[in-house]
């Protein structure tokens, strides 16, 4: 396989992985509109946040996971806590889907507003903060490749 056809698999995964992502969480319709149970990855807002986080941090910080291999990871997070900054850099490439709450986000030297629905791309060994703005918790996704690092350390200061 040529670079360009590997780049172009990567984009589709990401861009899939984003998709499942959306659907996870705002949950997703059949064609006659009603929705289903539990269809794979294919859960309600609701659904996720009843079931039990898989790590809980001081902040209080939660997190779920959605999908986790050698070549992805894709973790939601319900945080509380008003400063996420990493003090490990992951040596992956990260990718952030805002998708409640606002905040102030920092990629290296960029800083940037972001409300629901903003999306950050991390390249490996960036320093990067999410900041809290107003009183309303931050959830989101981060979605995490290759997955070489625990989630806890993804997010631990």
């Amino acid at each position: 396989m040529s670079d360009r056809e590997m780049t172009r698999a990567a984009a589709s995964a990401r861009f899939l992985a984003l998709a499942l992502a959306a659907c996870f969480f705002f949950g997703c319709s059949r064609s006659d509109g009603s929705r289903p149970e539990t269809d794979g990855l294919m859960l309600s807002l609701d659904d996720v946040l009843a079931r039990p986080a898989v790590l809980e941090l001081p902040g209080p910080v939660k997190i779920w996971v959605a999908e986790k291999s050698s070549e992805m990871g894709v973790y939601y997070v319900l945080s509380g806590r008003e400063l996420l900054e990493p003090a490990k850099q992951a040596k992956a490439a990260l990718r952030l889907v805002l998708f409640k709450g606002r905040a102030e986000l920092r990629v290296g030297e960029a800083v940037k507003v972001c409300d629901a629905g903003a999306y950050a791309a991390v390249p490996p060994g960036t320093a990067w903060r999410l900041k809290r703005l107003g009183p309303e918790p931050l959830l989101f996704s981060l979605l995490v490749s290759p997955d070489a690092a625990a989630p806890a350390d993804l997010l631990r200061r």
